[in-house]
């Protein structure tokens, strides 16, 4: 029959899982406190020699400033043409013109039917009084007429203004609706001044798609632009990283020698390369946000948006370019590291 436990064996076999349990905590507290210690001594052994190589490492910061200079140029263009295209499409209406004797209850009864189409955001109404009356104050105001005679002839004037409706659509790319109404409504067609036809903005559209199209080449040449760049810089960065590696030969053998990790061997040189990427975002982003600054007051508002979200999210920008130039730098620092590893 087996004993049973007393007490003093309970506390026996307590100490002991105590005793097991704080030799495993130290255990792995040492070996994380190695890993610490090992991560803190390759981005010491990367930053010196950055600063070591201080000529390569200007050449190669400057490739990368520039393929990171030519990437956001490329992206804030394509934004500000957008810009552009909204703001022209937002000043843009469509006039159509109805007959001076036309009633307003007949133009109101057309407005609404045009309001009812999808593609139309807004329509507003010009009435022969009102459009004479614009006409008349800016004549007035542009050739500084000041007498009262002639200013009271020409309100007497005979008005021959039509009706007119602007038109406001969602796209000007779809323009059909409104025309087949147009062409289509009998009462409208009947209404339809003869001396002056709708606009259908057929002029703002043409111009519209010239700068659409010329956003996408700007896109398309911009970003291949910045490709060709991203690869020199990767090449340069290679090179560098390969002179450092050469100038450390003897020392990466004794490490090789005493059992360092490739890690260790490897880390100090994508801390290098990677601090490349650091240095050359941040310099880009004082270049940009100068230059778009700089820039905007030429370029009548259309840059405004652009800076504004820069201005924004000016972490998102840092970051991006950060990340952008910190994995040109660790692509090529391992591509280098792990053919002179290979060949070793």
């Amino acid at each position: 029959m087996a004993k049973k436990k007393t007490i003093e064996d309970e506390l026996i076999e307590a100490k002991k899982t105590a005793a097991i349990s704080k030799e495993r905590l130290k255990r792995i507290t040492k070996t994380r406190k190695h890993h610490l210690r090992n991560g803190r001594r390759v981005v010491k052994y990367g930053v010196k020699s950055f600063v070591r190589n201080t000529w390569l490492s200007v050449a190669a910061i400057a490739i990368m400033i520039v393929t990171l200079i030519v990437l956001s140029a490329t992206l804030i263009a394509a934004n500000g043409m957008q810009t552009a295209i909204n703001q022209l499409t937002n000043r843009v209406d469509i006039s159509i013109y109805l007959k001076q004797g036309a009633s307003r209850s007949q133009i109101y009864s057309i407005v609404s039917k045009i309001r009812q189409l999808d593609s139309v955001v807004e329509v507003s109404v010009l009435s022969p009084e009102e459009a004479n009356k614009r006409i008349n104050d800016k004549l007035i105001k542009q050739f500084n007429i000041t007498d009262k005679d002639q200013i009271q002839a020409m309100r007497e004037a005979p008005n021959k203004i039509a009706w007119t409706l602007n038109v406001k659509m969602r796209d000007l790319e779809e323009t059909s609706v409104l025309e087949n109404f147009v062409n289509e409504d009998e009462e409208t067609r009947l209404l339809l001044d003869e001396t002056k036809k709708p606009t259908f903005a057929s002029s703002y559209r043409d111009t519209i798609e010239r700068i659409a199209e010329t956003m996408n080449r700007v896109r398309v040449i911009g970003l291949s632009a910045a490709g060709v760049f991203a690869v020199i810089a990767i090449l340069v960065v290679f090179n560098t990283i390969r002179m450092a590696i050469f100038n450390r030969k003897e020392e990466i053998y004794m490490m090789r020698l005493v059992g360092a990790s490739r890690w260790f061997i490897v880390g100090p040189f994508v801390v290098e390369a990677s601090i490349y990427g650091i240095v050359a975002a941040i310099i880009t982003c004082g270049i940009i946000y100068g230059a778009v600054y700089g820039l905007k007051p030429h370029f009548d508002g259309v840059l405004d948006d652009t800076y504004g979200l820069m201005v924004q999210y000016w972490y998102l920008v840092i970051a991006a370019l950060i990340a952008a130039g910190i994995l040109i730098g660790i692509v090529s620092s391992m591509f280098a590291t792990s053919k002179y590893l290979k060949q070793k």
